[in-house]
């Protein structure tokens, strides 16, 4: 019983390791950003751009948690799927990949955004968050391009950039090793409880 039952628990161990590293070979960073509009009036754009040179590694750009007064055009160019009321993916399968997405300033934008870029490779991938006018023909008052930007290279940590006036970005923690870790503790606790049992004294003796 108990030898049976050290072979199941050690392959089950085995699995959720192997599990584990599936799960976070190509696992990046993930960041909440906010943007901070509150000193800027009438509508514009978030602008968010994935953008790599040919022959970079490849990586995504998954934005989530949209919130703030976002309106509802969206224009994107290259290599963007969904929308801001589920999921936004950017890849970098094209050289500039693209977000604009209406919104309305005079206050609070955020986001959630998680960043997967696969091993190997020397050439890497920047994330840029930019506020534009309404007539798309230039940046808000005060700044000059991106307001705050990532910069993501196979094997390295990421690299964060942000105007403090503008934008927070706080770095959260990776959420896939949670459900990993949760089964790992109830396979743990099935096998002690087995173990216990089958030591059990008999009393009938």
């Amino acid at each position: 019983m108990i030898k049976h039952l050290t072979s199941f628990f050690t392959r089950a161990l085995l699995a959720l390791a192997l599990a584990g590293g599936a799960n976070t070979a190509f696992a990046g960073p993930m960041y909440h950003f906010t943007v901070d509009t509150t000193n800027l009036t009438g509508t514009g754009y978030l602008d968010l751009t994935f953008a790599a040179l040919a022959g970079a590694t490849p990586a995504t750009a998954t934005l989530t948690h949209f919130t703030g007064a976002f309106g509802g055009t969206a224009l994107p160019t290259g290599d963007v799927g969904g929308d801001i009321g589920t999921a936004v993916t950017l890849g970098n399968g094209q050289t500039f990949n693209e977000l604009l997405q209406a919104v309305t300033f005079g206050g609070l934008l955020g986001f959630d955004a998680a960043f997967d870029i696969a091993p190997g490779g020397t050439i890497g991938t920047g994330f840029g968050i930019a506020l534009v006018n309404a007539a798309l023909d230039n940046y808000v008052p005060g700044t000059m391009g991106n307001v705050a930007s990532i910069d993501l290279m196979p094997g390295a940590p990421a690299t964060v950039w942000a105007d403090a006036a503008f934008v927070t970005a706080t770095k959260v923690p990776e959420p896939a090793g949670l459900p990993v870790f949760a089964t790992g503790c109830v396979l743990a606790a099935l096998a002690l409880r087995r173990r216990n049992r089958g030591q059990s004294p008999n009393l009938g003796n």
